[in-house]
């Protein structure tokens, strides 16, 4: 129905802008679609975040926000402030621009798809959260270099573009269907040359390329600055999981809950720094 009525209106907005001159044609219809952008508040415990959606697609996030990944929002919201939230596959901003409404946390997100990172910027933007939220249009990677991000759809909102990789986290090809120039950071290259403090929770949610941005984050890893992590893994047990698992129990996290909502075959696991680790943490977490 909804695809129905949207071809319909399209071709009455056609229809009308015919009789124009080809440049005014063009303006009106630009002006009509900016009018017709949607436009979202989503009431949560913190407040209302607004949402500026441009595909179809996005809309999901609006839409399902604390239904979609529910051990998310909790994770969130058990946050020891004041600390600094890194969100790695930010995609549109919702869980950077919701941890962003909480006094005392500054959110980090890194977005390198195109259409998803100006869909972002532009979230932050409604939301008038620029001096709290702090979007990079980079990827994280095992290693600093410049490289292609391959990707499934250019949409806003879309799933698995993968940094120098054709490979889903389930091992499987992608399709590609548009390779865009990227530069790529290991975590603890890009701390170093910008001088940046440890993040206190670390987000990552890239869909096939996590053990390679863990490798370039060891140093990161085992400050105990870094209290918690949330991490896409496999449902089912696998070799992928098991090599998260392995470097993550070498700096020292434990996996202290598994996600109930299952997104196509993974789920959200959320590890937190072993006891006696965290025990040696210094009282002012957000320092580098």
């Amino acid at each position: 129905m909804s695809k129905r009525y949207s071809r319909l209106i399209t071709r009455l907005v056609e229809g009308l802008t015919a009789p124009q001159r080809p440049w005014r044609r063009a303006d009106t219809r630009l002006l009509v679609a900016n009018a017709l952008m949607q436009r979202h508040a989503v009431a949560t415990r913190h407040g209302p975040l607004v949402f500026v959606t441009t595909d179809h697609e996005a809309l999901e996030f609006p839409r399902n926000l604390v239904g979609r990944e529910p051990e998310t929002i909790e994770w969130i919201d058990a946050f020891e402030t004041p600390c600094i939230f890194w969100d790695i596959g930010a995609n549109i901003g919702t869980f950077a621009l919701y941890a962003a409404l909480r006094p005392g946390i500054e959110a980090l997100a890194f977005e390198p798809a195109a259409a998803s990172y100006a869909a972002l910027c532009r979230n932050i933007e409604a939301n008038g959260q620029d001096e709290r939220v702090r979007p990079f249009a980079i990827a994280l990677s095992g290693q600093t270099r410049l490289g292609s991000l391959n990707m499934t759809a250019t949409n806003a909102g879309n799933s698995f573009n993968l940094f120098e990789s054709t490979e889903n986290c389930f091992g499987n090809p992608i399709e590609v269907k548009f390779r865009q120039a990227s530069v790529g950071f290991s975590i603890d290259e890009f701390r170093r040359l910008f001088d940046l403090p440890v993040p206190n929770y670390l987000k990552i949610d890239v869909d096939g390329t996590e053990a390679e941005i863990l490798d370039g984050a060891a140093a990161t890893l085992r400050n105990p600055a870094l209290r918690s992590l949330l991490i896409e893994l496999e449902l089912e047990d696998s070799a992928r999981n098991a090599g998260i698992l392995a470097r993550l129990d070498a700096a020292g996290f434990t996996a202290t809950q598994r996600g109930v909502v299952q997104h196509g075959g993974s789920v959200n696991a959320i590890f937190t720094r072993a006891a006696s680790v965290a025990a040696a943490r210094p009282s002012d977490a957000v320092a580098g």
